[in-house]
């Protein structure tokens, strides 16, 4: 009886937890688009509260590489998460790209959404991107968390340029086939990676990202969170980002690699939450 009734708990609590699965990057239930000039961009909202938006990183990166967590940060905040142009629900646009780019278009979701300021957190191009907007627009950003970002083409290490200027849609799906598969199943134009990547090296291969002299003028708190064992940009780099924005904190993890970064809930508990939280 009692390994019986164990079951069955073990069964309720199962169907409970799978109940609960959220679809993040697909979830028509928090799902919303915007057609900006060339493209209808994807966004998902969770939560209620101050708002705070999550950019995700380039290539690879979606929406669902929040999913651990969204949970935690939507519990304090409207959390907006945008899907970045060409990824996932996304649609590609016409547009040069360029992380200037990028700020205006989320720049446009924020508008529809009648946020005028707003924390913000990215990780690797998202992060640069974050860079982008409190550098170029101030009046927008309350704080930013940058997480692994770069600011200009000599942030990375030797021979990582060189390996971004090589690589084709084909190679990146070779590398993560069954990652790409699935993407390109939510993809307005599934065959459109190799152009996607293609796309992605115009904003990639520009020298500067973001200008020197504007992160100097950045006015609101900078959390700058790297990791040591990062494959693209070494500590060094982080530091470099740290000094030139006056009102920026920079926190290293040890034994952390790039996307490392993304798999950390006691990061985001222990110094991101207490960093946007504190007012």
């Amino acid at each position: 009886m009692i390994r019986l009734l164990i079951f069955f708990l073990f069964l309720s609590f199962g169907l409970s937890v799978s109940s609960q699965v959220i679809n993040y990057g697909n979830n028509p239930q928090a799902g919303k688009y915007l057609l900006v000039e060339d493209a209808t961009l994807y966004y998902e909202v969770y939560g209620t509260g101050k708002p705070l938006l999550l950019l995700h990183g380039d290539t690879f990166g979606y929406i669902t590489e929040f999913e651990q967590y969204i949970p935690i940060l939507a519990k304090e905040f409207k959390v907006i998460i945008p899907a970045m142009r060409g990824h996932g629900k996304s649609e590609i646009g016409t547009k040069k790209y360029s992380y200037k780019l990028f700020a205006q278009d989320v720049l446009a979701i924020l508008h529809k959404e009648e946020i005028d300021k707003i924390a913000i957190m990215g990780f690797s191009a998202g992060a640069t991107t974050a860079c982008y907007l409190a550098a170029y627009y101030p009046e927008s950003i309350k704080k930013a968390v940058v997480l692994a970002g770069a600011i200009d083409t000599s942030s990375y290490k030797p021979g990582i340029l060189n390996d971004l200027k090589s690589k084709t849609g084909d190679a990146y799906e070779q590398m993560l086939p069954e990652l790409v598969k699935d993407r390109k199943k939510l993809m307005p134009k599934p065959n459109s990676f190799n152009e996607l990547i293609q796309k992605l090296k115009e904003a990639w291969l520009q020298p500067v990202y973001v200008e020197e002299v504007k992160l100097k003028e950045v006015k609101c708190p900078v959390l700058i969170v790297g990791g040591d064992r990062d494959e693209y940009m070494a500590v060094e780099n982080f530091d470099r980002i740290h000094q030139l924005i006056p009102t920026s904190q920079l926190a290293i993890l040890p034994n952390c690699n790039h996307i490392g970064l993304l798999f950390y809930p006691e990061m985001v508990k222990l110094i991101v939450l207490p960093f946007l939280l504190n007012d």
